[in-house]
């Protein structure tokens, strides 16, 4: 008899998948260098103002809208441009909010007056929101390899840090060669360029599911943000301005509306679920900190430069480079200090360097030569806060949430910008108000008016680091029992 039993071969073993292959470092270029240029608009006006006040007849209060309207509609529709990536897709979003930019530009510069181009700047700053929401969204979605993404999120960091300090430059030097509204239409030529690259470089990245805008939420969100910060840019006429608690109190009305209705939305575009994160909750509010030390020390300190010891506008610019390099280098040794120290722990010393930094300039304003030097240890201070807390903050977005969870960390940053600016500037202004009233000169005024404006950036950055000793206790690994 034959054994009926039959051997049957044993099966190969299942082969693992192939891992994904690095992504191109292409589209990396072309998403980095449209941030640069929105980040760098955020700051260009700022040496510029004295001369746009002179050309325009625009005042302190129209000055500041100047640079408000901006960083507050950048802010404030963050999170509207991330729902449009998620809807319409990235690269195609991408592609609108850059030729909405460059008109906005173009409209910047050739404004006739002060109304046409604070309405230009509100603009210029929706496009903005959709631009960078859709570029950060599309960098977490191409880069999904642990180091890749690392990288990404520092290069994305240090552009925005390094774009801001070019920004009060490159403005200086226009204005001081071509005029004030060469520092808006230089942006014209530059999205044309960068749109050509995108097609090619940037990969479609179609959207994620059909899913419903939100515009009314997002436009009321605009409102409220807006009522607010023109509440605290009118304070600068006085505590008794009736207008300016009038603007705060539409702001909180607002704004609870909102977080209201948006607790109970089923797809919200407010996605409060991720607030409930205490890490990503904390690296929000991080984030608002770190913006509000950066756009509002750039700002405080191309005026300080000029009107405490009366250098001209390109002067005042390169009086800011050495802040810029600081951020530079610092931004190039972020990834090797945060393997050393954790995330948590490089945030927390950027939070003593820019308290440190703040802390001189409260003291010590009539120093031209100090004040710099305070500069560049706030400046290394910026991108080892921007890098940890993005970093920590993005480890919870799912992909399907990459364009409102980026965005609403994007969020808390340009909104932390805009207050920084609008909190910070009306301090200013009435310490130099109450200077010249007192017999003060010019330059004494404005080197007090430094010195009011940077003692609440070191506010700031004491809460930083209280926010830094939690976010250290919360993202401490747990020992195996």
């Amino acid at each position: 008899m034959h054994d009926s039993t039959r051997t049957t071969p044993a099966s190969p073993p299942p082969v693992p998948p192939a891992p994904d292959p690095p992504a191109p470092w292409s589209a990396m270029a072309v998403l980095g260098a449209a941030q640069l240029m929105v980040m760098l608009d955020s700051t260009v006006v700022n040496v510029a103002l004295p001369t746009i006040g002179r050309s325009l007849s625009a005042g302190a209060a129209a000055q500041q809208w100047t640079v408000g309207s901006y960083v507050l509609m950048y802010g404030s529709l963050l999170l509207a441009g991330g729902r449009i990536s998620d809807v319409f897709g990235r690269r195609r979003s991408f592609l609108a909010g850059l030729a909405l930019f460059g008109a906005a530009s173009a409209l910047c510069g050739l404004a006739p007056g002060t109304p046409a181009l604070i309405a230009g700047r509100f603009v210029q700053g929706a496009a903005a929101a959709v631009l960078s929401a859709a570029a950060l969204s599309a960098v977490l979605a191409i880069y999904r390899l642990p180091g890749q993404r690392r990288l990404a999120l520092t290069a994305w960091s240090g552009l925005g840090v390094v774009g801001a300090t070019i920004g009060v430059i490159l403005g200086g030097l226009l204005t001081t060669t071509l005029g004030w509204r060469w520092a808006f239409l230089i942006n014209v030529p530059i999205c044309v360029l960068t749109g050509i690259a995108a097609l090619r470089a940037v990969p479609p990245l179609s959207a994620v599911r059909r899913r419903p805008l939100r515009l009314p939420i997002a436009l009321l969100t605009t409102a409220g943000l807006a009522a607010l910060s023109y509440g605290l840019i009118r304070l600068q006429d006085g505590a008794s301005t009736g207008a300016a608690w009038l603007g705060i109190l539409v702001a909180a009305l607002l704004l609870t509306l909102v977080a209201v209705r948006q607790a109970r939305a089923e797809d919200p575009l407010l996605p409060l679920h991720l607030l409930r994160l205490p890490t990503y909750a904390l690296s929000s509010v991080g984030l608002s900190l770190a913006a509000a030390v950066m756009i509002g020390g750039t700002y405080l300190a191309s005026g300080y430069f000029q009107r405490a010891h009366g250098m001209a506008a390109i002067t005042a610019g390169l009086a800011l480079v050495p802040m810029g390099l600081s951020s530079l280098l610092a931004a190039l040794v972020v990834p090797r200090l945060a393997g050393r120290l954790g995330f948590a722990r490089l945030y927390l010393c950027a939070a003593a360097a820019q308290l440190a930094g703040a802390g001189i300039l409260v003291i010590s304003t009539g120093n031209a030569l100090i004040a710099g030097v305070a500069l560049v240890i706030i400046g290394a201070g910026l991108p080892s806060s921007f890098v940890p807390l993005y970093t920590i903050g993005s480890s919870h977005v799912r992909p399907a949430e990459s364009g409102v969870g980026s965005g609403l960390l994007n969020t808390f940053n340009q909104t932390g910008a805009a207050l920084g600016v609008a909190v910070a500037g009306t301090v200013a202004a009435a310490a130099a108000a109450s200077s010249l009233r007192a017999g003060a000169t010019a330059a004494q005024a404005g080197t007090h008016a430094t010195s009011a404006g940077f003692a609440v950036l070191a506010a700031c950055a004491v809460l930083a680091l209280i926010n830094a000793t939690v976010l250290i206790r919360l993202t401490r690994p747990v020992s195996a029992p």
